[in-house]
């Protein structure tokens, strides 16, 4: 073998193994993906499970009627307050979360449907009253009508675009094997 052939040989081995440390590194990017929206996925179940905002639902589904008013909110105890408040901070993170593509819509819908498909008026109404409060606070004159929880109204409009589901899920899914 002369030295020209050992040298393409050797180039072409040279490639290969960057070929092959591309993949490899490909493989890693998708497995760190896999794993970060697992972590995020996570978060949703865990923000869900707080009492607090357990506490936050069953204000905002009991105390709370379908045509509440302002003053309904404000006669609320600060702990219902702060409950209903921890419920709209999830939901917009949530929201910014889908918004960067870090969180799927299927995985919110899953975990938030349910609970919209009753409340999403309340949910609603409660986060463009806060905003409201924010807007017109003397503190917040120049954020030009941006609230706090402007993303809860996205996102409860785009939940609001998904396929709702017709049956209960343990029907809808009772031939699912893993």
């Amino acid at each position: 073998m002369d030295l020209e052939t050992a040298a393409q040989i050797g180039e072409a081995l040279g490639g290969i193994a960057i070929l092959l440390t591309m993949l490899f590194g490909l493989r890693q990017i998708l497995e760190w993906n896999h794993t970060r929206r697992g972590e995020i996925t996570e978060r949703i179940a865990e923000h869900l499970s707080t009492p607090m905002v357990q506490r936050g639902m069953g204000v905002i589904a009991n105390e709370l009627e379908e045509g509440f008013t302002v003053d309904d909110v404000l006669s609320l105890s600060r702990e219902e307050k702060n409950a209903i408040n921890s419920i709209l901070v999830g939901l917009n993170s949530h929201a910014i979360m889908v918004f960067q593509g870090h969180l799927s819509m299927d995985i919110v819908c899953a975990y938030y449907q349910p609970y919209s498909m009753i409340l999403d008026n309340r949910f609603r109404k409660l986060a463009k009253f806060i905003n409201s409060i924010w807007i017109n606070s003397a503190d917040n004159v120049e954020q030009n009508g941006v609230g706090p929880f402007d993303w809860v109204i996205w996102l409860l409009d785009r939940m609001d675009e998904q396929p709702k589901a017709k049956l209960p899920v343990y029907e809808q899914h009772k031939n699912w094997k893993a």
